[in-house]
């Protein structure tokens, strides 16, 4: 298992394997980011990606926003490779990236995903605020915040 920076080719297997991780969520319905984007952030923003036999199994993006601040929008690992550590490996990664900037960052989460919630904590990150209705009337989130770590 080899986890790296992206590289330009990568972005149509990871939109495809967000598409798929995306079906699980509660919101599954709803249009995940596509092939474009992912373009986008494959070249201008951080994504880590573990790579197994030649094949993209997991991934994890932040990018930079408005103020200083990147936020983590995107953490997935395939079903086949769930339970292995490798989403923390793609964490370790990119966590220690955003502390070599030395920024904060953020990420939204369901407030029902007590698991989530606590994988989160456990990296640091803490509850900023609860947003009712952040994406959609019924869909609130927890906005959460891991401040920056000296290097």
């Amino acid at each position: 298992m080899e986890i790296r920076r992206a590289r330009g080719r990568d972005f149509l297997p990871i939109a495809a394997l967000d598409r798929e991780s995306w079906r699980e969520n509660r919101n599954g319905e709803f249009i995940p980011d596509g092939e474009h984007v992912w373009r986008i952030w494959v070249d201008h923003a951080l994504v880590y990606c573990a790579v197994d036999g030649g094949r993209i199994v997991g991934a994890v993006l932040a990018f930079p926003c408005l103020g200083g601040i990147f936020n983590m929008h995107k953490a997935f690992v395939a079903d086949t490779h769930r339970g292995r550590g490798v989403g923390s490996q793609l964490f370790k990664a990119i966590l220690e990236e955003i502390d070599r900037l030395g920024v904060d960052v953020f990420l939204t989460v369901d407030p029902v995903n007590a698991a989530a919630l606590r994988l989160y904590e456990s990296w640091g990150f803490e509850r900023s605020e609860r947003v009712q209705g952040y994406y959609r009337e019924n869909e609130d989130r927890y906005v959460m915040v891991r401040k920056a770590k000296a290097s």
